[in-house]
């Protein structure tokens, strides 16, 4: 299992850089690795990005002290809703075995809704399963293809397997849907095309996001950090591409 960093909660998950990821920084003093670590960073956390304020009711609930959705969830086991949000709140807490087996009969179960498909997606990615992760955020995007948070999640998924390209088509499509602040999966976006050697426009979107959030570090950063690649003598060389499709 990744290691665990705070970042709004969260985890880190592998991340696949490819060449770009050799690349010196010279004179700026930042060096590849040090994209590396910051992908990192912004990954770990990105599960709670792709789920908060889920479209449900009971999501709202997870503000709630833990114990107070537990006594909820105890009194009321057979609620999606109460399960959803106690669910939620075990992964925030880092109870993911939990937090698995309190939400799975209703994740597999025929009448699943697309929050808690999208929130099983997100334990199973906090839990490094991506495989798991990536079909239940396509359950979820079947069942809502409007759940840009679900494509959020399967970026990542994709991402974590190595399938840059078709994480790149999930994040723009999430990005597309997006409702209220877009920052986030920008800078996903972005950091995806860097793994890609796609420099030039990983900028572009990056010094969007920190127009438009300019109190994000993590994006200030990575902008630094991809102005000084892009700095380095000679094309970047693209990370390579999977052979196969994704398993659905």
């Amino acid at each position: 299992m990744a290691e665990r960093i705070e970042q709004q909660g969260g985890r880190f998950f592998p991340l696949i850089l490819g060449a770009v990821a050799t690349l010196a920084l010279g004179a700026c003093a930042t060096s590849a690795s040090d994209m590396d670590i910051a992908r990192k960073n912004d990954r770990a956390g990105r599960v709670e990005k792709a789920l908060q304020n889920a479209v449900v009711d009971a999501a709202e609930k997870a503000g709630q002290p833990l114990p107070a959705l537990e006594r909820d969830y105890k009194r009321n086991s057979k609620n999606p809703d109460t399960a959803l949000a106690y669910a939620r709140a075990l992964r925030e807490d880092e109870q993911l075995n939990k937090a698995v087996i309190v939400l799975s009969p209703f994740a597999r179960g025929k009448g699943a809704t697309s929050p808690v498909l999208s929130e099983f997606s997100a334990i199973q990615l906090a839990i490094g399963d991506y495989e798991t992760a990536e079909n239940f955020a396509r359950k979820a995007i079947l069942k809502d293809p409007n759940n840009f948070r679900a494509y959020q999640v399967l970026g990542i998924a994709l991402d974590g397997r190595g399938y840059s390209k078709q994480a790149e088509v999930a994040f723009r499509k999430g990005l597309d849907l997006w409702q209220g602040d877009p920052t986030t999966m920008m800078n996903n976006l972005a950091l995806n095309l860097v793994s890609q050697g796609e420099l030039d426009e990983a900028s572009q979107i990056l010094r969007r996001a920190a127009a438009a959030a300019p109190n994000r570090p993590e994006i200030e950063r990575n902008l630094r950090i991809v102005t000084a690649l892009q700095q380095q003598p000679g094309p970047p060389r693209a990370a390579p591409k999977a052979d196969d499709k994704p398993k659905k």
